[in-house]
């Protein structure tokens, strides 16, 4: 079963860690009712109903800009942010306006899976990187780029989820973050900065993002109010140097016209506007922690010899590697049967790659049911490992 086949919701009597999606019971409705009754009550109600600038709605822009400047410090106006339908329409924008049809892109080897679909729709040729338990492995990214260079190629973007990186959870050290840029700048292409889970850090101090270290030049910087408020209202912003949120902003292929979901950015701007959204990250980081600290937990204690796993400082999701000698195919088929849903890591690469790996999301899963669906995963690898 493909990703896109997978039930969007949970089966009655499974256990899913399928999803990366946020915890249904932290939805903030009761706070956003409030908000959309002080939009469309309000005397700008007519304007959340109309057609807003293409750039986004002024006042939300503001809020970011303020809000990120105040915590990083990246010295940011309005010219360098725009408001998006979602990560996913950033990522579509910027593969269509800055990588032409079989023009080259670098992805991590694992990646988002919907991000390499749309790439793939714009016709461009993926090339994978590894990463380890530090993120992209900067000789081997090296080693790509000298291939490619061999053969006449020069890659576009570099497309990278640098924080808690679904599916696989590790973050990239700032070490190879400044080693990464300095090949960029060598070699002439941008970085895609997928930085959605920036906010839900657990434990200490997020490094840098490719944007403050680059000092806003060459970096496209994505993040998203999917993570940290609801999905459903289908809202993002790009960070980029003027003249990238100039093109993206006048190019009318590119953008959605009116702006972007111009009733949710009332609706989100209002909610900020009030205080509610910083308390609410707190709550959730607080929640997401609990649930990771259940995963690691669960799995210290069941799983056999030969898994290993990663230890994520945030987000949505741990990487599971089975034995040598183990595929995940048949082990997701057994797990079904016993009622424990999960991704298979084959679904994470743009080529071959995933065989052995399996995405546990503990976002969606209440912390009992994250122990009972990993104690059945480990007694399913362990009766198939015995049997050689």
């Amino acid at each position: 079963m493909s990703v896109q086949e997978l039930p969007q919701g949970v089966l009655p009597g499974t256990i899913s860690l399928v999803f990366g999606h946020p915890d249904a019971t932290m939805l903030p409705a009761d706070d956003l009712l409030v908000a959309a009754e002080a939009v469309l009550r309000g005397p700008q109600s007519r304007q959340a109903l109309q057609y807003n600038p293409a750039q986004g709605l002024p006042m939300l822009i503001d809020y970011l800009v303020e809000k990120l400047n105040d915590e990083e410090g990246l010295g940011l106006t309005r010219d360098n942010l725009m408001i998006v339908a979602g990560s996913t329409h950033a990522v579509d924008m910027i593969g269509r306006l800055y990588s032409c049809h079989d023009g080259t892109v670098l992805v991590e080897a694992p990646s988002y899976h919907d991000a390499l679909h749309v790439l793939c729709d714009h016709g461009t040729d993926l090339h994978p990187v590894p990463i380890d338990e530090e993120g992209i492995v900067v000789e081997a990214l090296a080693a790509q780029l000298a291939t490619l260079q061999r053969k006449a190629r020069s890659p576009q973007l570099l497309y990278t989820i640098p924080n808690f990186q679904n599916p696989s959870g590790v973050t990239v050290t700032t070490a190879r973050r400044k080693a990464i840029l300095r090949l960029a700048r060598e070699h002439g292409f941008l970085i895609v900065e997928d930085d959605v889970y920036r906010d839900l850090a657990f434990e200490r101090d997020v490094p840098p993002s490719f944007y403050a270290l680059a000092k806003g030049q060459g970096v496209l910087r994505i993040g998203s109010f999917s993570k940290i408020m609801a999905p459903g209202l289908r809202l993002g912003w790009l960070i980029a140097a003027p003249e990238y949120i100039h093109q993206f902003a006048n190019c009318g292929a590119m953008h959605m016209g009116g702006g972007a979901n111009p009733l949710a950015a009332y609706l989100v701007a209002e909610y900020c506007r009030a205080g509610k959204l910083e308390p609410h990250i707190a709550r959730l980081r607080q929640v997401y922690r609990r649930r990771r600290d259940a995963t690691l937990a669960a799995l210290e204690r069941h799983m056999p010899h030969g898994v290993t796993w990663t230890r994520p400082c945030g987000g949505f999701f741990t990487w599971l590697t089975l034995p040598k000698g183990m595929s995940v195919g048949p082990l997701q088929e057994a797990a079904r049967e016993e009622g424990v849903l999960f991704v298979p890591g084959t679904a994470f690469f743009a080529r071959n790659g995933g065989e052995r790996n399996l995405r546990l999301a503990f976002s969606f899963v209440p912390p009992d049911e994250i122990e009972q669906g990993v104690r059945i995963l480990a007694q399913i690898i362990r009766r198939r490992d015995s049997r050689g």
